[in-house]
């Protein structure tokens, strides 16, 4: 019995033991970046869109999401988002992307769809108020128009807002919402704090001009690119 007893101590231990050894694991940070980009798409229903883009050192690709890179989950990151990851590899001027499927696109600086993007130091001062539209014609005499905004009420405060809705031939229904706090930039991270709770997101800022230079104009939040109102 007290042989028995010993084996199933153990046993328990060796598990809380390997439980222990799991919560305490450190996560792998994601690769060196090579650099940050943004390229045009189009899609339905929207006519263009601008998205982000991280080129890493080891030749993956990641189309950027919410989450900064800092702090990038990179197998869960492959797990819950396959088709945001590829390679990529550069010859001459041109960038060339294969996404998860095997399919291969190239881009050019200057042709009109590959921009360059940069990180915050603050340098640039952002704009007051920024916002994002989407929505479109769905067909069928459905029409959906979302639009959020945020205002950067000076170098620590900010107020964002949704105002969107949807029609049909039979019926319409618009919601708002709205929220403040404070918040901070760090490189290609923003750091929004409402109401004590604290949330980071990704963040870079847009190109203008030949050559192409960081502008106040565009920037992305959270992989989402808003254009300045003024």
């Amino acid at each position: 019995m007290k042989t028995k007893h010993l084996i199933l101590c153990l046993i328990l231990l060796g598990i809380t033991l390997n439980a222990g050894f799991a919560s305490a694991k450190t996560l792998a940070p994601a690769p060196a970046v090579d650099g940050w980009f943004f390229r045009a798409v189009s899609g339905y229903p929207a006519a263009i869109a601008f998205e982000p883009v991280v080129l890493f050192k080891n030749g993956e690709y990641f189309d950027v999401g919410e989450e900064p890179i800092e702090s990038l989950d990179v197998e869960a990151s492959k797990s819950k988002r396959p088709k945001a990851w590829g390679t990529w590899k550069k010859t001459g001027a041109t960038f060339y992307l294969t996404n998860n499927e095997g399919k291969t696109h190239d881009y050019k600086l200057g042709a009109g769809s590959w921009f360059p993007a940069y990180s915050y130091t603050g340098s640039i001062k952002l704009k007051k108020a920024y916002e994002k539209v989407s929505g479109g014609d769905y067909g069928n005499g459905t029409n959906a128009l979302i639009i959020n905004k945020i205002t950067f009420v000076d170098d620590t405060h900010f107020v964002q807002g949704a105002n969107g809705g949807i029609s049909t031939p039979g019926a319409s229904a618009w919601k708002k919402s709205a929220s403040g706090g404070t918040y901070k930039i760090s490189g290609n991270t923003i750091e929004f704090n409402i109401g004590g709770k604290v949330t980071k997101k990704s963040f870079a800022l847009g190109a203008t001009g030949s050559p192409a230079h960081a502008t106040n104009t565009m920037i992305f939040i959270g992989g989402d690119a808003y254009t300045d109102t003024e």
